[in-house]
This record gives structure tokens, C-alpha cells and sequence, in this order.
């Protein structure tokens, strides 16, 4: 699973310092024509920092706002992950990450209430806005990991190979193999890059509430994204277009910052 929270590892033997990205997905990212889509995956904040060397280690936070689309009913995924990445080569690199997930009320309502009240972008609670949390908060453990490998310069072929396992009353269990192709270009100090990917997924939620209308489709999906960036200095923002994100049939839009001290 190609998840915001994860940042690409760049340890090699000759830098050493500290890198991360910040991101947020939202359905609104995905067109510029009202009425905007604010059900089902509505809004993802996310934060990795990793100190780079021979191992690169570091951790990073996940938070998923989820509303469903036929009922009141909401729920929210909080992923706190401890991560490790390591690149054997220029061309193959691996990740590592494990921690715990949280489901439940973890602010999105609030969050969503306030932004839809001072934006006036969408309803409030008093206008319908999703607002029922049915159960409890829970928690569970999320081990997982994944293998990348390019094969090319300006022009690149590339695969990734994704798992993780979810135990406890919450967290996704899932499996993603994903094959793209990327394209890049220096002009002077700035760099450009465009990448388009096909991903055979496959979830299983541990958790009912993350398969709300509009959350998590269950077992095997076909996924594609699709992405630009924009790279300066120690430097880069890029957005991404993810569509059937998580099995659920609709798309999200992926705005990200990354930087780095060396």
C-alpha cells in the first residue's frame, strides 16, 4: 500500500541527515467543478521524518477522516508507525514499518465541522454533515513492508511489492503490486518528474467501521494514480491522483511537501 505517510528511502553511504514529508489527500482534489465530493474518504493529513545513514529510521503519523455515504455514520483511522528503509542499490530499496492503529473519534469531526463553518464548503452538523461514530475507540497492531525497483534514468520502468498484516480490533490488513513508469528531467536547478502506475490490491480491514459506504472495499481491487513534481535545492512538491483509493471507488488527490537537510 502506498500509503502518505511513508517517504521514500535515500540512505546511501555518502549521506547522512534528516528528511521528511508532509501531505494531505482530500476528495476535493480530484476537480475543480462544484458540487465537490466530501463523502467517503473526505480528508488524509500525514508526517514522516527519517534520519538518513547506511539505515535510514524514523516514524511517521497517518490520519484518515472517513464519512459514509448513505448514513450519519464516520468513523476515523489514526496510524502511528515507527519506520526503517534501507537502499541496497540505486536501483532496489527496501521499507519497513510497525505500530499501532487507532480507530475512532480521533477529531475529524470537529475538524471537518469547523473547516465546513468558517469555508463554507460543505454542510455543518446542523446541515446533515456525517456526525454518528458507532462504536468505541479501538486499537490494534499493523506490521508491514515493502520492496521497490527502477530500472532506467530519464525515462524509468519501476515496481513495487507492499504488505501488511493488522491484528487487533482495527487497522487494514492488505497486499499491493504495483508496476509504473516515471519521467524525468533536470532544467538547470530544477528538476521535473511525471509518473503514471497500475496496482493490483487486495484489503481486508479488521475493523467494520472502515468499511462504511465509501470506506475500504474488501479483497481484490485494480487501482491507477497518476502524478506530477516539482523538485528545487533540498526540496519538492508533488501532487498525485489516486483513483479507486482503498477499494472504494472513488478518487483522492494527494498534495505533498518533502525536504531534506543534506
Amino acid at each position: 500500500m502506498s500509503r502518505l505517510a511513508l517517504v521514500a528511502a535515500c540512505a546511501t553511504a555518502h549521506a547522512e541527515g534528516w528528511q521528511g514529508r508532509a501531505a494531505i489527500g482530500n476528495d476535493a482534489f480530484t476537480s475543480v467543478i462544484p458540487p465537490l465530493d466530501d463523502q467517503g474518504f473526505t480528508n488524509d493529513l500525514a508526517l514522516a521524518i527519517l534520519h538518513v545513514d547506511d539505515l535510514a529510521v524514523g516514524g511517521s503519523i497517518f490520519h484518515r477522516m472517513l464519512t459514509s455515504r448513505f448514513t450519519p455514520e464516520r468513523w476515523d483511522e489514526l496510524d502511528v508507525r515507527a519506520l526503517a528503509a534501507h537502499r541496497w542499490s540505486p536501483e532496489i530499496e527496501t521499507t519497513a514499518r510497525l505500530g499501532p492503529s487507532f480507530g475512532g473519534n480521533f477529531g475529524g469531526l470537529a475538524i471537518q465541522n469547523t473547516w465546513h463553518r468558517w469555508s463554507g464548503t460543505g454542510p455543518t452538523i446542523e446541515q446533515g454533515l456525517q456526525h454518528i461514530y458507532p462504536g468505541d475507540r479501538r486499537i490494534g497492531v499493523v506490521a508491514g513492508g515493502n520492496a521497490r525497483a527502477i530500472a532506467g534514468d530519464e525515462l524509468a520502468g519501476y515496481g513495487v511489492l507492499d504488505a501488511q498484516l493488522a491484528l487487533g480490533s482495527t487497522g487494514v490488513t492488505a497486499l499491493d503490486a504495483t508496476a509504473g513508469v516515471r519521467a524525468a528531467h533536470r532544467f538547470g536547478g530544477v528538476a521535473l518528474d511525471a509518473h503514471v502506475e497500475i496496482a493490483v490490491t487486495n484489503y481486508a480491514p479488521q475493523d467494520p467501521n472502515l468499511q462504511l459506504p465509501g470506506g475500504y472495499g474488501l479483497g481484490w481491487q485494480l487501482e491507477w494514480r497518476a502524478g506530477l513534481a516539482i523538485a528545487w535545492s533540498r526540496y519538492r512538491v508533488s501532487y498525485q491522483y489516486r483513483a479507486n483509493e482503498g477499494g472504494s471507488g472513488e478518487p483522492i488527490g494527494v498534495i505533498a511537501f518533502e525536504w531534506r537537510t543534506y
